[in-house]
């Protein structure tokens, strides 16, 4: 986000607006906060909206806007490498004879989360994607993309091991279908009712192999 409120200040200069990007880094951390849970955080182009709004310059171009949303996706994919741990522990499933898909939800800009995580080089492991608010009517903890992404498996939901980081949209939305419910602790992601709690993604595959023996 500091990123792209570097560039974008260097685009208002041009245009004859003179705002510093640490201004506009607050206003968008900000309006980011108030955003979450509503029906459209993920779409940047209303972060843009919303802050121009605020700064009194309420006719820029839509198409500039929506460029912006772009160059942020740009930066961010340049900037949120995967977790070291998912890469070997993807793989080690893979190699165990493990099914696996991928639940996330939208950017917010049609496609963009789908080329996104086709971006990243271990992509392929995954056998089904599922883009919630895309593929299906609503995001996450919307039960009709984990009920998708078991389909897209050929599996019950109740022979799916989901594994998150957010005790809300994760957790509610794969036991509201059935599936075991695992949260990886990350940056302090406490709360939820998960059936199991890691440290670390590489705990998952022991994880996995503990519950197949349970009766």
């Amino acid at each position: 986000m500091l990123a792209v409120a570097k560039l974008v200040s260097k685009q208002l200069k041009k245009n004859g607006y003179s705002i510093g990007y640490f201004r506009l880094f607050e206003h968008l951390r900000r309006i980011d906060h108030e955003m979450l849970g509503r029906k459209f955080r993920y779409n940047r182009d209303v972060w843009w909206k919303t802050l121009f709004k605020e700064l009194r310059l309420e006719r820029m171009d839509p198409k500039w806007i929506h460029s912006l949303t772009l160059l942020y996706w740009k930066v961010y994919a340049a900037n949120s490498p995967p977790f070291r741990d998912a890469e070997p522990t993807a793989r080690k499933l893979k190699r165990a004879g493990y099914k696996l898909g991928i639940v996330s939800d939208s950017d917010g800009t049609p496609g963009m989360k789908r080329k996104r995580i086709r971006q990243v080089s271990f992509h392929n492991l995954f056998e089904a994607i599922v883009v919630a608010g895309e593929d299906t009517p609503r995001v996450k903890p919307g039960h009709e993309s984990f009920s998708l992404i078991a389909r897209k498996l050929r599996v019950q939901p109740r022979s799916c091991i989901y594994v998150g980081d957010n005790p809300r949209t994760d957790i509610e939305g794969a036991k509201a279908v059935g599936m075991i419910s695992v949260i990886v602790q990350r940056r302090g992601n406490h709360g939820g009712d998960p059936d199991h709690r890691v440290s670390r993604l590489r705990a998952v595959p022991g994880l996995v192999r503990s519950i197949q023996r349970l009766p």
